[in-house]
């Protein structure tokens, strides 16, 4: 009993040793992909600060740090396993992140900069650990500020859509596409009233919300695809108001004054509606049942040794993937340099 017991606390000691050494391999990868791509963090906070529809993208890194510790007993209960084939995916992704790099498309670069960490947690963690936070981890996606493309297209559906209720309404109207003119009072759908802003807004809470209240994919999936739709119809109702009240004031002015601050109100209501209507369909949270972390022995040991093994990879290889921003030169050198360093790197 006694000798079973001794070696029970060798393997949790073991065990603590390999997340402490995981600890420490996440906490230098993410420092290191940090000054790497410190040029996309930059700008991704930059937007943050200056557009309102990136203004929550403050709150994800909390939320996401919220998710991992709620999941923290489970996430211990697994040793970590490294494994290299996420090093490995790392490659084609640095042609998608230089692509990116010589198209000027800064969202390319961070989604790419963004993959290139989840496949480097993937590595250090195992596949079996990291399933127990993938959600946490991969929430990190809407770090990135992106969907500013598709503002042209909520702009023209947002108009469409208050001009056919104005029709309905039987109020005369003329619209020249994104412009519409009633009597007394004439408006334009700008990039603010897109509502970009409350879609991606919306998006992400009912992510969130689908994950913590569902259990089933076909649910999530579900509550996600309303939280989509819902915000971009409740805008074209909200213009539709905007145009119908300055018709009846017979002034565009007074109608559009603070329009942005009741558009908030009027989206908070309808998000307060959307979480609501989610709740009776909500499941209880699910039991993770998991297998004893040492499966046989020397398993821990081997652990130890891979993590080493794909730190030392990671870290080589994410240089490589960055010889770009580091060598200095003309950006039209950019493929030659990584040309070069991954040559370099294979001993050619």
């Amino acid at each position: 009993m006694s000798t079973a017991s001794a070696s029970m606390e060798k393997d949790e000691a073991a065990a603590r040793r390999g997340w402490i050494q995981a600890a420490l391999a996440l906490t230098v990868g993410a420092l290191l992909f940090i000054v790497a791509f410190r040029t996309e963090a930059m700008r991704a906070v930059g937007v943050w600060e200056d557009s309102t529809a990136y203004n929550h993208c403050f709150l994800i890194l909390p939320i996401s740090a919220y998710l991992v510790w709620e999941r923290w007993g489970p996430l211990l209960a697994r040793a970590p396993n490294p494994t290299f084939w996420p090093v490995a995916a790392m490659l084609p992704l640095a042609v998608v992140w230089l692509f990116a790099d010589r198209a000027g498309l800064m969202e390319g670069r961070q989604l790419a900069a963004m993959t290139l960490f989840q496949l480097f947690v993937v590595a250090v963690l195992g596949y079996s650990a990291w399933r127990v936070v993938a959600f946490a981890m991969l929430y990190l996606y809407f770090l990135v500020p992106t969907g500013a493309f598709i503002t042209p297209t909520l702009q023209d559906f947002s108009a469409r859509f208050a001009v056919d209720g104005v029709q309905l309404l039987g109020i005369p109207v003329f619209s020249d596409g994104l412009g519409i003119e009633v009597p007394g009072a004439r408006f334009m759908v700008a990039e603010a009233c897109a509502g970009l802003r409350f879609l991606i807004a919306s998006v992400a809470l009912g992510t969130l919300y689908s994950y913590m209240m569902y259990r089933s994919w076909g649910r999530r999936a579900g509550f996600i695809a309303v939280s989509i739709i819902v915000p971009i119809i409740a805008n074209g109702f909200r213009v539709l108001g905007i145009v119908v009240l300055g018709y009846w004031l017979g002034s565009a002015q007074a109608a559009t004054a603070d329009h942005l601050i009741y558009g908030w109100v009027f989206f908070s209501i309808v998000s307060l509606l959307l979480i609501a209507l989610g709740l009776p369909f909500r499941q209880p949270m699910a039991t993770l049942v998991l297998p004893p972390s040492a499966a046989e022995p020397g398993s821990i040991r081997r652990a130890q040794i891979r993590m080493a093994m794909v730190g030392v990879a990671s870290v080589a290889l994410v240089g490589v993937l960055v010889s770009p921003i580091v060598v200095s030169g003309p950006p039209g050198n950019a493929m030659g340099s990584v040309v070069s360093g991954l040559k370099h790197a294979l001993g050619r």
